[in-house]
């Protein structure tokens, strides 16, 4: 797809009917396809890689090991608990933890979703329409990429790779078209860590209350972010049209129960991402409900555990990485759930991906996986998990590979 003749650098625009095309994922040894990048390439090699360092959660925790953390009225509705229809909202109780999260928010203020992927994809489809524009920051999950272009059209605005992945304001603001309708983006950022500073941040809400837009960020890696006391607040509590969307899968480590949010000040939002909601899931399981209150509030105890892999998992990497100057840029890790260097050997990062995977089973994520049909995308960098206790293994295993590509 050509560049626009007036676009701004680092902007490519879709049409509304416009997909990844036919070649994404090519280049990671996967047949060429439309379809999801990353889910495919982990098809393909998860069958013989036994060692993951792909994974982008934290480790995740038994149902025993949960359940010891439920209080009384926690273990009291686990025991009565029936399995009918669930509320479709998400119980009361459990949304009014949830917004406890925030600032200024009630229960009404959040719809609870099976997993943050589907608030991401019911809030989309509440507030766009085929007349209407988005302006999407990537590299981004490609799944919400996807439900965007297929609901209208977009354009992409890249990440700096040569600026420790900052948000450039005014690449944004050459984006904005008079029917642009939200920014959609993923702060923390996977796969590249990147985090809003508070006067990006502060600048950004200035631009979309100037152009009446409304800025949906998926935050589900706030928990694993490098240093939670510089981490700038859930848009949702800042911008009166910011929307933030999160879940229990990352940084808590319950990929499992699939329970993931959506918090947003207009109620008439929600509704109608409750309206799209019923096309899906239609409501939460009961015990997942039941659990989720239990993590939650259990929160300091879940996530402090999972900041302790990361911590560990990053200081192993950092060491090992600093033995290999020549084929990995310095690049200081800035969330706890993995890594994204830059790979510099001649195989390219993609190649070398594959030969990790085949030779030792070690699985980790190139960069192209997380291709745009929005912007380009660096294609050099390498997306590994942090956040499992068997990262530590895994990155023995990488660390006797290289030694091993040293000597040939």
């Amino acid at each position: 797809m050509a560049l626009e003749d007036d676009a701004a650098p680092g902007l490519r625009a879709a049409p509304r009917t416009e997909e990844p095309g036919p070649d994404a994922g090519r280049d990671c040894g996967i047949a060429p396809s439309r379809a999801f990048a990353l889910a495919a390439y982990l098809d393909r090699w998860s069958g013989c890689a036994h060692h993951a360092l792909a994974a982008s959660d934290s480790e995740p925790l038994t149902l025993t090991a949960l359940l010891r953390l439920a209080g009384p009225e926690e273990r009291r509705r686990w025991r009565e608990a029936d399995l009918g229809y669930a509320d479709p909202r998400g119980a009361s109780w459990l949304r009014a933890t949830v917004a406890a999260r925030y600032h200024r928010l009630e229960a009404g203020d959040v719809l609870i979703s099976a997993g943050a992927q589907e608030a991401v994809t019911c809030v989309l489809s509440a507030l766009l329409g085929p007349a209407d524009h988005a302006v999407v920051v990537v590299p981004i999950y490609q799944p919400s990429e996807l439900v965007v272009t297929r609901l209208c059209a977009a354009d992409g605005v890249a990440l700096h790779s040569d600026r420790n992945w900052t948000l450039d304001l005014d690449r944004l603001a050459a984006a904005i078209r008079p029917n642009t309708r939200l920014v959609l983006m993923n702060f923390p950022n996977s796969p590249t860590g990147a985090a809003l500073d508070r006067a990006t941040l502060d600048g950004l809400i200035d631009l979309c209350r100037r152009h009446g837009l409304w800025l949906v960020n998926d935050e589900v890696y706030r928990q694993t972010d490098r240093d939670p006391e510089r981490a700038v607040p859930p848009v949702v509590d800042l911008y009166e049209r910011g929307i933030s969307i999160d879940g229990l899968s990352k940084g808590f480590g319950l990929p499992g129960l699939r329970v993931g949010w959506a918090a947003c000040r207009d109620r008439g939002v929600l509704d109608r991402a409750l309206t799209a909601k019923s096309l899906l899931s239609s409501c939460l399981a009961g015990p997942s409900e039941i659990l989720a209150q239990v993590a939650l509030r259990a929160e300091p105890h879940l996530t402090g555990r999972a900041r302790g892999i990361g911590h560990r998992n990053q200081h192993r990497l950092r060491a090992l990485l600093d033995r290999y100057p020549d084929l990995f840029d310095p690049d200081e890790p800035a969330n706890l759930a993995f890594a994204c260097p830059r790979f510099r050997g001649r195989e390219g990062a993609t190649a070398f991906a594959r030969t990790l995977a085949s030779e030792d089973g070690v699985l980790v994520l190139p960069s192209v996986l997380w291709h745009s049909a929005l912007a380009s995308i660096p294609t050099d960098r390498l997306r590994l998990g942090l956040g499992r206790v068997g990262s530590g293994a895994a990155l023995g295993i990488l660390a006797d590979h290289l030694l091993r590509r040293a000597g040939r």
